[in-house]
């Protein structure tokens, strides 16, 4: 293998193929982590397709770069000089042959129990897949020139990432184009298009548990969403690939969605932040086992943690935000994570892959869909579909008594028996409802609607006292009255 000077190649490189014969790749490996230890040289990294390594021979001497990268038929051993001296050129080549030498020393030394033992305790420091230069590099290319836009093109590593921020995109523009507010839009246009809303979402119209998560309240709303979705799929979607990761996204996504429906009374929420909380939860579950090489773990876990508390502190300070459907999407994301760690921890395990897909989908949805059907029968959508009435008599009492602001005497007298009329069938409605199986919170809003009623009606019977005077009294009397019912307005907001 001796080269005339000459004809030495430019990056002094030297290797030799090594043929893995009997030994099965998990004997192979150990064998060659055993002999880069057993040289002496420095390992750089460690994973299931091979090892890095530098001869260490000190800071201002000769030093080579090992590579022993495992195929199907062995490894090719390759010895790459660090310096460009033409003397280098032996060095290089003497390192491989030592590689080779003590390797087959070793194989006849280490027997099966030993490789069983070493194997796990090197897999613990494994890099994984989309930090490892042995393997084809899957992590999506960005260009200067390509700038922003590729964040939203699909490639190898970062395939679904990209289409689920357009899609998000491209549902929010048309929503807008439609005549949907830019920023804030209000909860009538958006139940149209698809968010998750107790009455109707648990009155059959389930898909709504997936079609909000790709539905936003406003601009800012989607920004922070498909930023934080870009950040955790440029890490997570090349770990645990494609399939994995869509399938945990929609998920998590439903499992959010079900829990926002579970803990409000009533809500009207939407958004890609239980799904993407969702996505945060199988990394952080990840990270828990030694899966992820030690060296990254921490770091990861220290952003990842950070995001996922300030997020939710934040979310609990903020009105708007719905840390029920985060606290959903976290709890799915967990419990995918760690059920699909056999199938990541045995990647060429084909059955394993898609039994572990299987039972994180039938879980979930088997969780998802008990806690829909429950909620669907329970007293909590009755009372909401039938509050709506109470809410009509309201409105309908109101506006017969503001057709009266000008009217004095008999026709005022008319108007205000026929208002307290509808008051008092309020009352009525609101007593009968207020037997259901409700949670504290409605009951209490239950007692301020009565008193609101009550309030109406002593100002309806007031005023019918000299109706002469008109529906806008000036007395204290009735100017403390309006006063209470502003209060009261202002605690069932």
């Amino acid at each position: 293998m001796s080269w005339p000077a000459e004809k030495l190649p430019r990056n002094m490189k030297i290797e030799q193929h090594l043929s893995k014969n009997e030994l099965t790749d998990k004997q192979f490996l150990v064998i060659a982590f055993e002999t880069v230890k057993y040289l002496g040289w420095r390992i750089r990294f460690i994973s299931d397709a091979g090892v890095i390594a530098y001869t260490n021979n000190g800071e201002h001497s000769w030093n080579g770069e090992i590579t022993v990268k495992l195929d199907a038929s062995g490894a090719t051993v390759q010895c790459v000089t660090i310096s460009s001296l033409l003397t280098d050129y032996g060095r290089s080549e003497a390192a491989v042959r030592a590689f080779v030498f003590s390797f087959e020393k070793l194989k006849s030394e280490i027997n099966e129990d030993e490789v069983h033992e070493k194997y796990k305790t090197y897999k613990k420091d494994f890099v994984p897949a989309y930090e490892d230069t042995l393997k084809p590099d899957i992590r999506p290319k960005f260009s200067y020139l390509g700038g922003l836009l590729s964040f939203f093109k699909p490639a190898t590593g970062y395939f679904f990432t990209p289409i689920l921020i357009v899609l998000n995109i491209l549902i929010y523009l048309i929503m807008v184009c439609s005549g949907v507010a830019v920023f804030e839009p209000d909860a009538a246009s958006m139940t149209a298009w698809g968010v998750n809303a107790t009455i109707y979402t648990l009155g059959g119209q389930w898909w709504r548990l997936i079609t909000s998560c790709f539905i936003h309240f406003g601009l800012i709303h989607l920004l922070l969403n498909m930023y934080a979705l870009a950040f955790v799929g440029l890490f997570l979607e090349p770990f645990l690939g494609r399939v994995k990761f869509i399938t945990a996204y929609l998920l998590a996504g439903i499992f959010a969605s079900v829990i926002s429906l579970w803990w409000h009374d009533n809500t009207v929420s939407a958004g890609a932040s239980g799904a993407i909380f969702g996505l945060y939860g199988v990394f952080l579950a990840l990270l828990s086992t030694n899966h992820i090489e030690r060296s990254m773990r921490n770091g990861l876990l220290t952003n990842i943690g950070l995001f996922v508390v300030y997020n939710l502190v934040f979310g609990s300070f903020k009105s708007g935000i719905d840390n029920a459907a985060h606290l959903g999407g976290l709890l799915a994301g967990v419990m995918i994570g760690y059920a699909y760690y056999p199938a990541l921890q045995k990647p060429g395990n084909v059955l394993l892959k898609w039994l572990t897909q299987i039972l994180s989908v039938t879980i979930v949805i088997l969780v998802s869909a008990v806690i829909y059907v429950n909620l669907a029968k329970s007293d909590k959508v009755t009372y909401q579909k039938q509050i709506q009435e109470f809410y009509q008599i309201d409105t309908n009492a109101l506006k017969v008594l503001k057709g009266q602001e000008n009217s004095t005497g008999e026709e005022l007298f008319r108007a205000l028996q026929q208002g307290k009329s509808a008051w008092s069938h309020g009352i009525e409605l609101i007593t009968g409802l207020d037997k259901m199986n409700l949670s504290n919170r409605l009951h209490l809003r239950n007692q301020t609607l009565i008193k609101y009623c009550r309030l109406r009606i002593k100002a309806c019977e007031l005023i019918a006292q000299d109706p002469e005077q008109g529906i806008n009294s000036y007395s204290s009397e009735m100017q403390q009255i309006n006063r209470q019912i502003g209060e009261v307005l202002d605690d069932l907001k």
